[in-house]
């Protein structure tokens, strides 16, 4: 009877054993030069506080710490076995401080503004940007099974476009929510950060950084300063976020 029993055992786990350890051969023949990060798209939402600077010839100083909320739609795409390029655009929501201009007569130099105080501002800018990004160790968290959703540590440069859509009015260079003249911000900031998927669909970031950000724009009918094109010297600025986002891969 014991005989039969120990029969009957064999006859019903030797194929669950068979299952399980072919399923443990496939994985572990997956050749390491094969390994590749994924290529996502989806919706994502950024949380970030933008430093207010005082500028100091090249370097900047923050004053103000804003908090803004970023949501816009990302392309990662594969462009090497541990690259990828990410395009991105989107909607920045910022709350800001600015200061209260008020437009003064000057009857030998003409028309100017100063500044009388600080009031609570907001701005909506229109983001564009492109990132270069490495997964470095990707190949490793791949074998051992952690690296859903290209999860890890990263190394990037992003370069960022953003120009204002919206912005809360004042009486002297902007006298409704639309801007009266045209000016852009350029970033470009080398970048530290971590991915982690939450689920087959959602991940989280974290991310820091330290870069250069370059201001210019168009002044047009405009009383207080000359027509024509500006740019102001170069800012070095710390940068950092959390990002959760969706892929539909």
């Amino acid at each position: 009877m014991r005989l039969v029993k120990r029969y009957l055992i064999i006859i019903i786990y030797v194929p669950f054993l068979n299952i399980f350890s072919q399923k443990e051969v496939y994985f572990n023949i997956t050749q390491f030069k094969d390994i590749k990060v994924e290529s996502l798209q989806g919706i994502e939402t950024r949380f970030l506080l933008i430093p207010s600077e005082y500028q100091s010839g090249f370097l900047s100083f923050p004053r103000f710490l804003y908090p803004s909320v970023y949501i816009g739609y990302f392309n990662e795409r594969r462009i090497a076995d541990c690259w990828t390029l990410n395009s991105t655009i989107g909607l920045k929501y910022i709350a800001t401080k600015n200061p209260i201009w008020q437009a003064q007569y000057d009857s030998i130099n003409g028309n100017y503004a100063t500044g009388s105080g600080i009031k609570n501002t907001f701005e909506m800018n229109l983001d564009l940007g492109i990132e270069p990004r490495w997964y470095w160790g990707y190949k490793k968290k791949y074998q051992l099974g952690i690296s859903d959703l290209n999860s890890g540590w990263y190394l990037s440069i992003p370069i960022l476009f953003q120009t204002t859509l919206l912005n809360t009015p004042e009486p002297v260079l902007n006298l409704g929510w639309i801007p009266n003249y045209f000016q852009a911000k350029v970033n470009c900031t080398p970048t530290l950060g971590y991915r982690q998927a939450i689920s087959k669909r959602w991940f989280l970031e974290g991310n820091f950084g330290l870069g250069v950000q370059v201001i210019f724009g168009v002044f047009s009918n405009n009383n207080i300063y000359n027509n024509g094109f500006f740019i102001l010297n170069p800012t070095i600025q710390p940068h950092g976020e959390i990002k959760a986002a969706y892929t539909f891969k």
